[in-house]
This record gives structure tokens, sequence and C-alpha cells, in this order.
């Protein structure tokens, strides 16, 4: 049996499903006192593997128990296999324990929040500032869903605690629930100044390089054109994923949440389940996807079942799944061929609301969010290439414009629901109302009826954002 080790190195070397398989392998084997199972979880992460890093999570406890960072562990692992209720159950198990008792309470009320429960969700997160004044995370959830007694009084309290934290992870959470806090009391010459000052930690020794993003996104084209679809067109798989593309913070969340009051549709967020079956073709690069010219239909057939399967074992049996993955920009040429009935759709939103609402969030695994700039070069890269698949696609996609829905809700979901191939259900505004988990930082905002808040929001921060909006999208 591979060691972890071993299976570093294959994963170093690029050998993705060797790595994958060994891994599986090595988890599942009882009584393994010497395995460093935390670097077990986090090789899982890398490899899209959530439920195996699960498993790794759980075998880690399993050696003590009782050990609070052990239980943080499996909760974070839970949440990141869509086992929310199960998180959440287990937070109110750490609770218990005086030294982490405000991470549980802080921990639930995070999942709470996922499921629409607010007023709970605030009265966890209080409990855990009550227990410990320097949770900074707490702090931040409370901002998420604004929810202020007297925001002034919070924001003295915050700012007490800036001169408290060090550990950058807490203090990044701490400027962006700063941020938030300004931004609802109305100052925003103080939120951005605290925005900035979260963002700053995202940056690494050298600025975010956008060329290799440039290269990988020309490598994609040159590989997925119509000789290539035509190459390898087979069947008509696809009736049951619609596949949503978008950048963070542009409306995919409330156009599942739309979607899924038909009762016909299963939502299944944000997840790397398409990543992980797309492991034979690495990166999708050009070298990688040369292998492609060997597979035969049922090779296709088969990696599009495994990929079904692995849909309906996280998240139930479904007659239609949405996935809104945030890496489907990538990912769309190989789903055509993967189910050449699949439905996309591209939602769009101003580019430079979208810039400012990523700027400002906390959204990990996402560094091109260190500045204005950065965000504004991606924006415009990953309209790009959504350009370019709409051309490739065809009918097979529909792009929609957020602003378009907020404003002509009735017309322009008709035109979604009609897309999918499904009826609308009478009840589709009441989609806010859903108990759906939102895993998102829209968890707040799709708790709401359909509004144009989210319309112009950058204007707030004009003078701030238009002089670099002028030079990034003149």
């Amino acid at each position: 049996m591979a060691s972890l080790q071993t299976i570093s190195d294959l994963l170093s070397q690029e050998q993705l499903e060797a790595a994958s398989a060994a891994l599986r392998k090595l988890v599942k084997q009882k009584n393994q006192p010497d395995v460093d199972w935390p670097t077990a979880v986090d090789i899982a992460g890398r490899l899209a593997d959530q439920e195996t890093a699960l498993i790794a999570a759980q075998n880690w406890r399993a050696e003590a128990p009782n050990d609070p960072q052990r239980i943080i562990t499996e909760i974070i692992s839970l949440g990141s296999a869509a086992r929310h209720k199960e998180a959440a159950k287990l937070a109110r198990e750490l609770q218990k324990f005086p030294q982490a008792a405000a991470d549980g309470y802080s921990l639930e009320g995070f999942y709470q929040a996922r499921f629409g429960e607010r007023e709970k969700a605030l009265e966890l997160c209080r409990k855990a500032v009550e227990l410990n004044p320097d949770h900074s995370h707490a702090w931040e959830q409370i901002a998420l869903l604004d929810g202020y007694d007297d925001v002034n009084n919070d924001i003295a309290e915050m700012l007490a605690l800036e001169k408290r934290v060090t550990e950058p992870q807490r203090l990044m959470a701490l400027y962006f629930a700063l941020g938030r806090a300004f931004d609802y009391a109305g100052d925003t010459d103080n939120a951005f100044l605290y925005f900035s000052k979260g963002a700053d930690f995202r940056k690494g020794p050298n600025p975010f390089d956008m060329r290799p993003v440039h290269a990988y996104l020309e490598g994609l084209k040159a590989t997925f054109n119509s000789a290539f679809l035509d190459q390898h067109a087979h069947g008509d798989a696809g009736q049951e994923v619609v596949f949503i593309l978008s950048a963070p913070r542009s409306g995919s969340t409330l156009i599942e949440q739309i979607l899924s009051t038909a009762p016909s549709v299963t939502p299944t967020g944000e997840h790397m389940l398409l990543r992980r079956a797309a492991l034979p073709f690495g990166g999708l690069t050009p070298p990688e996807m040369a292998k492609a010219a060997e597979y035969t239909q049922n090779d296709w057939r088969k990696i599009s079942r495994n990929h079904l399967e692995s849909l309906r074992k996280r998240f139930g049996p479904g007659k239609i799944y949405t996935d809104k993955s945030l890496i489907n920009h990538y990912y769309a040429g190989l789903v055509k061929v993967l189910y050449p009935n699949a439905r996309f759709i591209w939602m769009r939103r101003d580019p430079r609301d979208v810039a400012w609402s990523c700027y400002h969030s906390r959204l990990n695994g996402n560094p091109w969010t260190e500045s204005i700039e950065s965000a504004c070069e991606f924006l415009t890269a990953h309209n790009n290439i959504c350009s370019y698949w709409s051309e490739l696609l065809g009918d097979n996609l529909l792009a929609v414009d957020y602003e378009d829905l907020v404003a002509s809700p009735e017309e322009t979901s008709a035109k979604i629901f009609q897309h999918v191939g499904i009826d609308r259900p009478d009840d589709w505004r009441d989609f806010y109302k859903s108990d759906n988990p939102v895993a998102t930082a829209s968890l707040a905002q799709v708790r709401e009826p359909l509004n144009k808040k989210g319309v112009g929001s950058w204007r707030r921060y004009e003078k701030h954002l238009a002089p670099i909006y002028d030079k990034c999208f003149a």
C-alpha cells in the first residue's frame, strides 16, 4: 500500500488518477497510527476528493475523539462534502468543551446561516463573541448577515479588537467585517479602507500574474474547437445536468435557487465533482488532452456515468442537477464532450459591480481579487472565454444578464426554464423561502425577494473605483 510520501510524489508528478486511487485505498485501512491524517486531508482536497478528505478527518479524530482541533477539522470536512446538517450537529458537540465553545457556536452559526436561519445564526455568533470577544470569524459572520443591534458599538468593539489580533487569517476576517460594518453605517471611506486592508492579505510576494491564465485559456480554445467536438461526439447524454457559467458574485446562486423551485431540479451549488471526474486529463492543457485521441465513445460514457453517479451519491437521486461551480468556465468544452445535450447558462453581470463585489468579499482560492486592477483583468478574461463557449456551444448555452433578471423577471425567468426544458412553477418567485443550503457569499442576498439593490452597487464607491475602471474597462 502506498505511503503518503509516495502519494505526494505522484501528485507532484501530475499522476493524479494514481494518487487519488492510492489515497482512497490508504484512508480506508483501519488502525494506522503513523499516518499524518491532516496531510491526507490536504492531499485529498488538492485532488478534489472531499469524501476522501472527510474519511481522513474522521480517522484523525478517531485517534483522539475529544481533541477540539480534530473535531473542527471534521466539521469543516463535513461542510465541504455538502453534509451541512451533520456539520452543524457536530459543532454543537464542540460547544461542550470550554476551550472551544466559542468556535462551536461560531461554526454552528455559520451552517445555520447556510440554511437561511438568520436569527438563529446571529444568536449563535453573538454567543461566540460573548464567550470570546476576540473571535474575528464570528464578527465576520455577523457582518455578512448585517446583524447589528448597534452598529456603532459593534464597530468600536471591532476596532478595539484590531489592536489585539495578530494572526493573519483572523485579522483578514476582522478587516472584512469592519469594512461591512462601516458600509452598513454609511461610512464608505472607512469601509473602503478596511476592505483594502483585508484584500492586502491576499497578496503574495509578487503581484498576481494574469499571463499564465491568458495562456491557459488560449490552450483551452486550441483544444476544444468544433473539430474536436465533432470527432468525439457520442450519444445524447446530458439532459440530467445544467451547468451555470459565472464569475463569483454574478448571480449564479440566484439562478440556481430560482430553478430549484421546480421539484425536478436538485441544486448542488459549488463543488469539485467535475474536476474529480476530469482527473484523467489533468489541467486540460493541450499535451494532457492529447490522450483523448485514443478515447472511444465508451470511454467518454464511462467518465460521464461516474460523474453523474458522484452527483447522485452526494446529493441524492434527482431528475435534473444544477452545477454552479466556479471552475465551470474552464470545463465547458469537456462537459460538451461528456454530455452532448447538456444545457449551459452563462450568468453575466456588469463587471464593475462584479469586480467591486469580489474585491470586498473574502473569497477563498481567488488570488486575482488581491486588487481591483487584477479583478478587472480576470473578469475580462472570464467573459472572453465564456463568449468563446457561447459561439461553440450554440443553442446549448443561454446567456442571461443579471440586470435583465431583476428588471424583467417574468420574461427572463421564462427563458431560463424554457432553456432547461421544464415548466416554471407558479411559486417560482418564492425561491428565497427555500431552505436549500447556500454556501457562498450570497447567502444573505438569496434569502430576499428579487430586487435591484445589486445593480450599480459599485457607484457608492465611485470616487475610489472610477479612475481604475476608466483604465481597465475603457
